[in-house]
């Protein structure tokens, strides 16, 4: 039975790392085949999450050293001053552009000196776990989070742009929509390298416009319409997002300086 298992499970495997091998590759009949398979949704899940783990590695591997390595309360004192002044210098520039109500920098800076106090406090408390074993196991709860937090923007994404190539006379169902844009995460295992200096930036950018040609590619073929029709409908959204973030961004500016007129 145990042998059986496991020869389906390798089979699986295979199976899964050929599909993302020729879904970097663009072949068409692949995707084609992927759609029409009542098992899409449940395929491009796992893709998703397994390229999501896979870049996720390096940035757990870099907490759990860091973790791991003990630090003493005055060290992560100047590391939080740090971080106090990196924000106060971009507070800084955003106040050159914004007419901020006068005493604004003040307050803030209290505020965030208060809590970084009360979490020192609460950082030399007693506790049952020894604290390295407390923080392993919060970086790891973090890596395996990584998926939802990804699945989360990708699904509510794709609702968006479903409903946007229907209206262009697409086709496509709910589960062939996610599971075939759910492809789009295979470029990305390339983010294991986003830690890398120099190489990591070129490694994200490579994932993000491989990414979104795959993107493109199945919302096509899973709706039955041309790549412009395709391109289309994935820009739409954010385009509106991006009107309506910026008619908010408006709105608090115009309530901002109202209120220190």
């Amino acid at each position: 039975m145990s042998v059986n298992t496991n020869t389906s499970v390798r089979a699986r495997t295979r199976e899964l790392v050929q599909l993302a091998w020729e879904t970097l590759l663009f072949r068409h009949e692949v995707y084609v085949g992927h759609v029409a398979r009542a098992d899409a949704l449940k395929r491009g899940l796992m893709l998703l999450v397994a390229a999501t783990l896979v870049a996720g590695m390096s940035s757990l591997a870099i907490n759990l050293v860091s973790d791991l390595r003990p630090m003493s309360v005055e060290a992560q004192r100047q590391q939080a001053a740090q971080g106090v002044e990196e924000f106060l210098k971009s507070f800084r520039t955003m106040r050159d552009y914004y007419d901020l109500p006068p005493g604004l920098e003040e307050q803030i800076v209290a505020y965030m000196k208060a809590g970084m106090e009360m979490g020192f406090r609460i950082e030399e408390l007693p506790t049952r776990l020894p604290k390295p074993v407390g923080r392993v196991l919060t970086d790891l709860g973090a890596f395996l989070s990584l998926p939802f937090s990804r699945m989360a923007g990708w699904a509510g994404y794709a609702i968006w742009v479903l409903l946007v190539a229907k209206l262009l006379g697409g086709r496509a169902t709910v589960a062939q929509q996610l599971g075939t844009t759910a492809l789009y995460a295979v470029p990305h295992v390339l983010d294991i390298l986003g830690s890398v200096q120099c190489l990591g930036g070129i490694a994200r950018l490579v994932a993000t416009v491989w990414g979104i040609a795959i993107y493109v590619k199945a919302v096509a073929v899973a709706n039955e319409f041309s790549i412009g029709r395709a391109i289309v409908a994935t820009v739409v959204p954010v385009l509106v997002g991006g009107t309506l973030a910026l008619m908010g961004s408006l709105a608090m500016v115009l309530f901002l300086a109202l209120a220190s007129a």
